[in-house]
Formats: C-alpha cells, sequence, structure tokens
C-alpha cells in the first residue's frame, strides 16, 4: 500500500497516510487539528536510493538516410545491382 506525504495548511504539520491504490491522494486530514492538508512531492524511490534521475532522451528522427541507400544493406564493390 502506497504511503503518501502532506502538510497541514493550518499548524504545518507534516505527515504520512497510507492509501490503497484508486483511493484518493490528493488531500487528507491533519491528525493534529483536522484542518485540510495538500499532498507533499515524494520522489520516486530509485531517485532516493540509487541518487538516478530520469531522463526522456530519445534520439531525434534523423532526416538523412542511412549510407548504402537507406535499406540498410551493403552493396559491395559491385555498387547498386537491382
Amino acid at each position: 500500500m502506497p504511503t503518501f506525504d502532506y502538510q497541514c495548511g493550518d499548524c504545518g504539520n507534516v505527515f504520512e497516510v497510507k492509501r490503497r491504490f484508486g483511493e484518493d491522494a490528493d488531500s487528507a486530514s491533519c491528525p493534529e487539528d483536522g484542518a485540510d492538508a495538500k499532498r507533499l512531492f515524494s520522489p520516486p524511490l530509485d531517485m532516493i536510493v540509487y541518487g538516478k534521475g530520469y531522463t526522456t532522451k530519445v534520439a531525434p528522427p534523423s532526416s538523412t538516410p542511412p549510407a548504402g541507400g537507406g535499406h540498410g544493406r551493403s552493396h559491395g564493390p559491385g555498387g547498386h545491382t537491382h
């Protein structure tokens, strides 16, 4: 069951709440004064444990056809024969 961090809007108390998958996790009530609390950002576990960041690096599509005519086959010394 995931655990989420929240901070009370009135007293500033920071606390954790376990929620089932599918339950609303955006807000909770403060256990100290019952006021509305907002969910805090929690980085993914592998960022904390392994110091990894997520990247979205994807090679951009190339507008230049690959060497050899664009179909990936080498034609050798005889050149293009089909």
